[in-house]
C-alpha cells in the first residue's frame, strides 16, 4: 500500500529544480472527492489507469485511490466512515469534507505534495506546522506550509517519503502493458502544473512559496482547477475533465 500524505501532491523533473537551487520539488497531487471516488471514471476515459490498491490513511479518517506516473502520482481521496479517526485529527476531516464541497464551500479541493530534493531543510514559510499520524513510518511527520486557520487555499507539505522514480522505471519496463504506469493515453511523466484560482483568492504564503521556487505556476479563472502536462506536452493535446474533476491535462 502506498503511504500517502495528509494533505497534497504533484511533481516537476529534478532537473528544472536544481537549476533554480530548489530544494524542494513536487511529488503528487491529491483532488477531494465524493465517497469512493466514483469521479476516477473521467481519469479512465481520459486514458490512464487507476492503480490496484485502496489506501486507507488510519488515524486521518480518508482513503484514496492513484493514477500512477514514473515521477509522481494524482491521487483521489474522500472521507472514509470505515477509516478511524484520532482525537488531534477530527479537525482535519471537517476540513477534508469542507474541501470535497468545493463548488459551494470555496474551499480549494487540492493538496500539492512535495519532497526535499536535499539532505538540508530549506528555509519554510511562517505558517508552516507538522502533523503526525498512525498511517505514517514510525517516528515520521509531515510539515504542513499552508496556515491551521487557512480555509480557502490548497494544502501544501513536504512528505518524508519520495517517489522513486528509478525503481518505478524498473518496474514498468519489466511488466511491460500490465504495469499501473502504463497508460492508454501514452503519458509516463508530469513535467510542469498549473494551479487556477478563483479571481477573488489571494495567494497565501505557501502558494507564493511553491510559485517562487518554480515548482508551480499560478493563474486567475471562475473556480479552483488545476492544468497539468505530461512529457512537455509533445503530442500538443489536451482534455478536460471537468466537470467530473477539477483537472485539464496536456500531452
Amino acid at each position: 500500500m502506498r503511504k500517502i500524505s495528509i494533505a497534497i501532491s504533484l511533481l516537476f523533473a529534478a532537473s528544472l529544480h536544481a537549476a533554480g537551487g530548489a530544494k524542494l520539488r513536487f511529488d503528487h497531487l491529491w483532488i477531494m472527492v465524493s465517497p469512493g471516488a466514483p469521479e476516477r471514471a473521467a481519469l479512465e476515459k481520459a486514458g490512464f489507469r487507476i492503480a490496484p490498491e485502496l489506501n486507507r490513511h488510519d488515524g486521518q479518517g480518508t482513503a484514496s485511490v492513484t493514477t500512477e506516473f514514473l515521477n509522481g502520482y494524482i491521487e483521489l481521496m474522500w472521507v472514509e466512515p470505515t477509516v478511524p479517526v484520532v482525537p488531534e485529527l477530527s479537525r482535519a476531516v471537517e476540513k477534508f469534507r469542507n474541501r470535497a464541497a468545493w463548488r459551494t464551500s470555496g474551499w480549494s479541493p487540492f493538496g500539492i505534495n512535495l519532497v526535499r530534493t536535499t539532505a538540508a531543510d530549506p528555509v519554510y514559510p511562517p505558517t508552516t506546522w507538522s502533523v503526525t499520524a498512525p498511517w505514517m513510518e514510525p517516528g515520521t511527520s509531515m510539515l504542513i506550509l499552508t496556515a491551521r486557520d487557512d480555509t480557502k487555499s490548497p494544502a501544501i507539505s513536504v512528505h518524508a517519503i519520495p517517489t522513486d522514480e528509478a525503481a518505478n522505471t524498473v518496474q514498468a519496463a519489466r511488466e511491460g502493458e500490465s504495469s499501473m504506469f502504463h497508460h492508454p493515453i501514452g503519458v509516463k511523466r508530469i513535467t510542469a502544473v498549473r494551479l487556477i484560482a478563483p479571481r477573488d483568492y489571494t495567494p497565501a504564503p505557501a502558494i507564493n512559496y511553491v510559485k517562487d521556487a518554480g515548482i508551480i505556476t499560478l493563474g486567475k479563472g471562475g473556480q479552483w482547477l488545476i492544468e497539468m502536462t505530461f512529457d512537455g506536452g509533445a503530442k500538443k493535446k489536451s482534455k478536460d475533465l471537468r466537470p467530473d474533476l477539477p483537472l485539464i491535462i496536456r500531452y
